[in-house]
C-alpha cells in the first residue's frame, strides 16, 4: 500500500508541474516543471471518502480531497488513481498551490502512463502584476513543451457570471511553449477590446519570459501629425550579449523621408554606458510638412556613461548634440535628456556635452568637469557660448572644537574658452566658518566668517582704443566677511492647530572689492532673490561678483500645523544695504539699497494646495515677480494652475514675461473623464500648447484620445496639430506616441 501511495504522489506532483507550467501569455509566467519531486518525500492524503474501483483496478478519493507534499498542495472534488496504468485523474475544482506565487485552477487533470505527457482541461491561473490567463486545454508533451488551446491573457477583472467581457484580452487559437528553444509561438492571435477584435496576427513568436533576453520585435509606435503625416515606427530589440543590448527603430512618415532611431546600452563591471540617436537626410520642414531649404544629413545623439574608480570616486561623460537647432522638435524628440548622473544639467533650449571626475567622502567633495554647450535657439550664436576647459573644485570640512561648529576649506579653478569673445581664467582658495549656539530662552545665534583669495587672467578683451586698452589682464584680490544670524522661534500648541512664529535677522560686514571693475562676470549673471537666498552670507551664485559693505536682512516666518497633513506657512522679509555699492542687475531684486520684499507662502488643506513666491517693490509696492501655483485633488476632479508674472521693470533679458499654465482631469462617469492642458503666453496673447481629450481608465487599461496643438513661436517651425490615440494595457504594453 505504501508503494501505491508513493506512486500516486509522483503522479499528482507531476500533474502539479503540468498545471503550474501552463501560463505563458505574459512576462513573468512560471517556468516549465522539472519533473516530480523525490518519491521519498512524505505524502499526506485527506478525503471524506476513499473506495476501491470495481475489479480492484484502482482507488477513488472523493469529497474535499487534499494531497500535500511540501511545498505543493493539490485540492480536488475527486481523484481517481489506476496503479496498473500509472494514470491519475483529478476532477472538479482542481487547485494546485505552492509552486509559484499564485494558485492554479483546472476542471480536470490527467497524465499518461509515462508520467510526462498529460492534459489539463479548463485551465486558469493568476499571474504576476494582476495578470490572468485561461485555456480550454493545456497539453504537456514528453520533452516538457506545453500547448495551450483556445487560450487568453488579460490583466482585467473577470465577471463571475460571464455577462461582461473584460476591457481587453489577448486571445490565440493555439499557444506553444517550446522547451527546447525556449520560445513561445502563437497561431491566430488577436487583441480584443471589449470583446471586439482590433488587431490580428496569423502567427508570431517571442522568447519565453523564463529564458534569458532574446532578440525580437517590440510593440510599434503609431501616430498622426500635420507636420510628419502618418507615422509608423517599428522597434527591433537586439540582445547582443548578457551585458549589452540595442534597439533599432526605423520610422516611416508620409510627409517626409524615413528616419532611423537607435538605442544602445552596456553594463560594465564598474559602470554603464547608454546612447541614443537618430538620423535622416531631409530638407527643412514646416508645420504642414512642406519642404524648403537644402537637403542635409540631420541627426541627434544623446547619451552618457559612468564608471566607479573606487568607492569614493567616479568618472563619466555625457553627450548631447544635434545637427541643427530644430531637428529634435521637428521629429518630436524631447530636448531634455534623461538624468544619467552627470554633474551639469542643461538649461532650457540648450544641450551640454561633458566629461567629469567626481568624488565624495565623509568630509570632502571634489569634481573636475570639461564641457561644451549647444544652443537650440534659432537666433543664438554658439561661437560666443563658452566651453568649460575645465572647471574644478574641492572642499574639505573640518570639525572645530566642541561648540565651535565646522570649518570649510575650498579651492577651485575655472577656464572658459570661446571662438568669439573673452577667454577667462580664475583660481580661488577660501575658508569659511559657521557655528550654532542656542541660549536658554531659545534664541538661536549662528555666527559666521569667510576669507577668499581670487586670481584672474583674461585674454581677448574688448578693446576700444588699441593704444590705451590692453587685450589681456591679470590680477589678484582678497575678500572677506563676518556676520551672524539670529532667530527666536516661538511655539504655541493648541486644540485645533499648533503655531510656530520665528523672527529672523542677519547682519553681514564684507570687505571692499578694489578690483571689481576689472572682473569679467561669467558665473554670477543670473540671480533671483527669494527666501532661501535672503540670509545667505554670499548671495552671488559664483565667484565673480562680490557684495561689499554692510547689510542687514530681516524676516518673519509663521507656520501652522493641524490634523494629519494640514499645513500653512507664510514668510515676509527684506534686505537693507547700509553701505557699499550695487553689484547685481535690476532683475535680481537686490539692485537698490532696500531690496524687494520677499513674500512666500504655502497651504495644504483637504486636497487643496497653494504655493506663492513673490518679490514686491518697496517703494511702489508693485509686484516685480509673482509665481502662484494652485492645485486640487479630489475624487472626481484634479487640477493645477500656475501663473508666472515677471514685470518689465525687473529688467529681464527678454522683457516682461507673463505665462499661464493649467491642466485638469474631470471624472464624468466611473471610468470616463475629460482631460486638458493649456500653456498661454499672456504677453504675446498666444496659446503655446493646448490639449483636450477623453480618457477611459479601469484596473487594467487606460485609453486617451487627445487633440493637441503646439505653437512655440518659432517662425521656421510654425504651429502643428495632431490627434493622438494613447493606449496603455497594463502588463502588456503601450501603443501611441511617447
Amino acid at each position: 500500500m505504501a508503494s501505491h501511495i508513493r506512486r500516486l504522489a509522483a503522479v499528482l506532483l507531476s500533474t502539479s508541474a503540468l498545471a503550474l507550467s501552463a501560463p505563458v501569455l505574459a512576462q513573468g509566467a512560471p517556468v516549465l516543471g522539472q519533473g516530480a519531486p523525490a518519491e521519498e518525500a512524505p505524502i499526506y492524503l485527506e478525503a471524506d471518502h476513499v473506495e476501491d474501483i470495481a475489479g480492484g483496478s484502482g482507488y477513488i478519493a472523493r469529497g474535499n480531497v487534499r494531497v500535500r507534499q511540501e511545498p505543493r498542495t493539490l485540492l480536488a472534488d475527486e481523484i481517481e488513481y489506476h496503479p496498473d496504468e500509472n494514470r491519475v485523474i483529478a476532477r472538479g475544482n482542481v487547485i494546485i498551490l505552492g509552486q509559484g506565487s499564485f494558485p492554479q485552477y483546472a476542471d480536470e487533470v490527467e497524465l499518461d502512463s509515462q508520467l510526462a505527457a498529460g492534459v489539463a482541461i479548463g485551465f486558469a491561473s493568476m499571474l504576476e502584476n494582476n495578470g490572468r490567463m485561461a485555456a480550454a486545454a493545456a497539453i504537456r508533451s514528453e520533452n516538457g513543451s506545453l500547448q495551450l488551446n483556445d487560450a487568453y491573457y488579460t490583466a482585467c477583472e473577470l465577471c463571475e457570471n460571464g455577462e461582461h467581457e473584460p476591457t481587453w484580452r489577448l486571445r490565440a487559437r493555439e499557444v506553444v511553449q517550446d522547451a527546447d528553444d525556449r520560445m513561445i509561438y502563437y497561431r491566430d492571435a488577436r487583441l480584443e477590446i471589449g470583446g471586439v477584435p482590433v488587431l490580428y496576427a496569423p502567427v508570431f513568436a517571442h522568447a519565453d519570459p523564463s529564458s534569458e533576453r532574446r532578440s525580437g520585435f517590440l510593440f510599434p509606435a503609431v501616430g498622426v501629425s500635420s507636420r510628419l503625416g502618418f507615422v509608423y515606427q517599428q522597434p527591433y530589440y537586439w540582445s547582443i550579449s548578457p551585458s549589452q543590448d540595442a534597439v533599432i527603430a526605423p520610422r516611416l512618415m508620409t510627409n517626409v523621408n524615413p528616419l532611423i532611431y537607435g538605442e544602445y546600452r552596456k553594463r560594465f563591471w564598474s559602470g554603464f554606458m547608454e546612447l541614443e540617436g537618430s538620423y535622416t537626410n531631409e530638407f527643412e520642414i514646416d508645420s504642414d510638412g512642406e519642404r524648403y531649404g537644402d537637403s542635409e544629413d540631420r541627426w541627434h545623439v544623446f547619451g552618457g556613461g559612468e564608471w566607479a574608480i573606487n568607492p569614493d570616486w567616479r568618472w563619466g561623460f555625457g553627450v548631447q548634440r544635434t545637427s541643427d537647432s530644430l531637428h529634435l522638435r521637428r521629429y518630436d524628440f524631447s530636448e531634455a535628456d534623461k538624468d544619467r548622473g552627470a554633474p551639469l544639467n542643461s538649461l532650457s533650449r540648450q544641450l551640454v556635452s561633458q566629461v567629469y571626475l567626481d568624488g565624495r567622502t565623509r568630509n570632502s567633495t571634489g569634481s573636475i568637469v570639461a564641457a561644451s554647450y549647444q544652443s537650440l535657439r534659432t537666433n543664438a550664436d554658439d561661437d560666443i557660448i563658452p566651453a568649460l576647459a575645465p572647471v574644478a573644485e574641492y572642499t574639505r570640512v573640518f570639525t572645530a572644537p566642541q561648540g565651535w561648529g565646522r570649518v570649510n576649506v575650498d579651492v577651485s579653478a575655472s577656464m572658459l574658452r570661446r571662438e568669439v569673445g573673452v577667454d577667462y581664467n580664475r583660481a580661488s582658495a577660501g575658508v569659511d566658518w559657521r557655528t550654532r549656539w542656542v541660549s536658554g530662552p531659545g534664541i538661536v545665534v549662528e555666527p559666521f566668517a569667510l576669507a577668499r583669495l581670487d586670481h584672474y587672467s583674461f585674454e581677448d578683451l574688448t578693446v576700444t582704443d588699441p593704444l590705451t586698452d590692453p587685450a589681456s589682464d591679470s590680477f589678484s584680490r582678497t575678500l572677506g566677511l563676518v556676520g551672524t544670524e539670529i532667530s527666536w522661534p516661538f511655539f504655541r500648541g493648541g486644540e485645533s492647530a499648533d503655531w510656530i512664529v520665528e523672527p529672523v535677522v542677519s547682519f553681514v560686514a564684507a570687505s571692499d572689492d578694489t578690483e571689481a571693475s576689472r572682473v569679467v562676470n561669467e558665473d554670477s549673471v543670473a540671480i533671483d532673490l527669494d527666501e532661501s537666498l535672503l540670509f545667505q552670507p554670499v548671495r552671488a551664485p559664483g565667484h565673480d561678483l562680490w557684495e561689499d559693505g554692510q547689510r542687514v536682512s530681516y524676516g518673519l516666518r509663521t507656520t501652522a500645523m493641524w490634523g494629519q497633513a494640514g499645513l500653512a506657512r507664510f514668510f515676509v522679509g527684506q534686505s537693507q544695504r547700509i553701505d557699499g555699492g550695487a553689484v547685481f542687475n535690476p532683475a535680481s531684486g537686490l539692485a537698490e539699497d532696500q531690496s524687494d520684499y520677499v513674500v512666500a507662502g504655502e497651504i495644504a488643506l483637504a486636497g487643496f494646495s497653494a504655493d506663492i513666491q513673490a518679490r514686491v517693490d518697496p517703494d511702489s509696492l508693485d509686484t516685480n515677480r509673482l509665481d502662484v501655483s494652485v492645485g486640487y485633488r479630489g475624487e472626481r476632479f484634479t487640477g493645477n494652475v500656475r501663473y508666472l508674472d515677471v514685470s518689465d521693470d525687473a529688467g529681464t533679458r527678454n522683457g516682461a514675461q507673463r505665462e499661464l499654465r493649467g491642466d485638469f482631469e474631470v471624472g464624468l462617469t466611473e471610468h470616463w473623464s475629460a482631460i486638458g492642458e493649456v500653456m498661454r503666453d499672456l504677453d504675446s496673447e498666444a496659446t503655446r500648447r493646448q490639449e483636450i481629450g477623453l480618457r477611459y481608465g479601469d484596473e487594467c487599461s487606460q485609453f486617451d484620445i487627445v487633440y493637441q496643438r503646439e505653437d512655440l513661436g518659432i517662425s521656421e517651425l510654425g504651429p502643428s496639430e495632431s490627434i493622438q490615440f494613447r493606449i496603455t494595457l497594463f502588463t502588456l504594453g503601450s501603443f501611441g506616441p511617447d
